[in-house]
């Protein structure tokens, strides 16, 4: 399901929402506006992969034992790319958010200005963070081997609604029936 879709949630059936994309498509921000106007509680997939966030990883099977206890409630928004973090929302989701933007150049903005609003990430972060989606994009370095994520979510394409601008995403957010928890 591609670009503009009958976004409203429904109360029974979109209560387990996964967001997935690259770094600085907006996923976060998604989340915590989606949690605001439905009342389900959001975490993100840094908060499992992160020890010290953006400093010291936690171990990777530690990290999937701990998102896994939120994969098994009942009502959760869960944002992030990691994944084998991911991996466990996919076939628990009612509804797979996927964003995307076609240009690389929003997303330069997104990270650098995020990059600004945070008190104590430091300048060479931004830059590796930069170089990592350039590569990423462009399939070159680390990860080239590994299959894009379109493709991991393609057993899943049922439920994936696909936004590919913050113009889409604000639609989303918009049409949301914000007495949906009532």
């Amino acid at each position: 399901m591609n670009g503009i879709f009958l976004y409203t949630i429904s109360k029974d059936m979109h209560k387990r929402i996964l967001i997935v994309g690259d770094a600085g498509r907006g996923k976060s921000t998604f989340a915590e506006r989606l949690s605001k106007k439905t009342g389900i509680p959001c975490c993100s997939t840094d908060d499992f992969y992160w020890k010290v966030k953006f400093t010291e990883p936690r171990d990777q099977q530690e990290s999937v034992e701990q998102i896994k206890k939120i994969y098994e409630k009942d009502e959760w928004i869960v944002d992030g790319s990691t994944r084998r973090l991911i991996q466990g929302g996919l076939e628990k989701a009612d509804v797979i958010y996927h964003l995307t933007f076609p240009s690389i150049l929003p997303q330069y903005y997104f990270l650098t200005t995020r990059y600004f609003k945070r008190k104590n990430e430091k300048i060479t972060a931004l830059f590796k963070m930069l170089r990592h989606v350039t590569y990423k994009k462009y399939k070159r370095g680390y990860g080239a081997h590994l299959p894009p994520l379109r493709d991991i979510l393609k057993p899943y394409a049922y439920k994936v609604i696909t936004l590919t601008s913050m113009r889409e995403i604000n639609k989303c957010i918009d049409s949301i029936n914000s007495d949906l928890r009532k």
